[in-house]
């Protein structure tokens, strides 16, 4: 089977790249960042598997850029795909496109919620799939896929480096908010969901997530063991951190957005080859 991954060397795409080829795959990435992709030969290929974009970036306000990154180039790409007989295309989207953002209290994304994005990436990305779910048909499988925040050794991000520099720093953490929940994935079961949804072809929309999503104190406990540092909290801290919830940087660290089990669970596909704790020791291991 050949897979094209529009965005080279991205560090998703890359080991989507690696986890396809070690099942047998004919893997080509694909730079989008010149014109190329427009006179590409997309006929040879089974399937595209689409992560380039521009994500959250706080010092580009241009709309046209994300308009034209995340929204009219996939839908280009997917049009010219399926016009050359390309049978499907896996457009990586973002939680994002639920306008859902990190709360002091459980913030759950189930199948009730409805898609409100906030910001040019959560816009530009639901606008995208609005455009590629026009072109399915029986002939053309498009496949929409909402990860949460993803990690795994040499992820870029200050999510889970920043959390290892406090568990490595604080003697104690405050222990709060238990309730509130993060969903993550590791970018193993990532990768094994990508290689599932084109062997069997899955169309629709999809949030893949690890088996658990976990508050900042167990993300902070798991990361702990995986450094080989003992887990210490305290309650008494925990009720100080209450007190300065009107602080952007707690809601950022405490903070969380979850999908529900019951939204990530796809009857008959089994794509969490890494269990949370063993993937947290796999990324901030020594």
């Amino acid at each position: 089977m050949k897979i094209l991954i529009i965005g080279k060397d991205s560090y998703i795409g890359n080991h989507i790249d690696e986890w396809l080829t070690s099942k047998g795959m004919d893997v080509t990435q694909l730079d989008v960042l010149t014109d190329k992709w427009k006179a590409f030969d997309y006929s040879s290929y089974d399937a595209i598997v689409h992560v380039a974009g521009i994500v959250h970036r706080p010092d580009c306000n241009d709309w046209d850029l994300f308009k034209r990154v995340n929204t009219d180039m996939p839908i280009a790409i997917a049009t010219m795909a399926k016009e050359q007989g390309v049978k499907q295309y896996v457009f990586f989207s973002t939680m994002g496109v639920y306008g859902k953002i990190k709360e002091l209290r459980p913030n759950i994304i189930d199948e009730k919620t409805s898609l409100d994005a906030e910001g040019m990436y959560g816009k530009s990305k639901l606008m995208a799939e609005v455009g590629l779910k026009k072109l399915q048909d029986e002939n053309f499988c498009v496949t929409c896929v909402r990860p949460p925040s993803v990690y795994g050794k040499g992820c870029r991000g200050g999510y889970i480096t920043g959390f290892t520099a406090i568990a490595r720093k604080l003697p104690v953490i405050p222990q709060a908010y238990g309730n509130v929940k993060q969903s993550f994935i590791y970018i193993d079961n990532l990768s094994e969901f990508v290689r599932l949804t084109i062997e069997k072809r899955l169309s629709g929309v999809y949030c893949p997530q690890d088996d658990k999503a976990v508050c900042a104190n167990e993300l902070l406990n798991a990361i702990s063991k995986s450094i080989g540092k003992k887990y210490r909290s305290s309650k008494l801290l925990g009720l100080g951190v209450r007190m300065f919830s009107f602080v952007p940087l707690v809601k950022k660290a405490y903070g969380g957005v979850e999908y529900s089990k019951e939204l990530s669970t796809i009857e008959g596909i089994d794509y969490l080859v890494v269990p949370f704790e063993e993937g947290m020791r796999r990324t901030v291991g020594g």
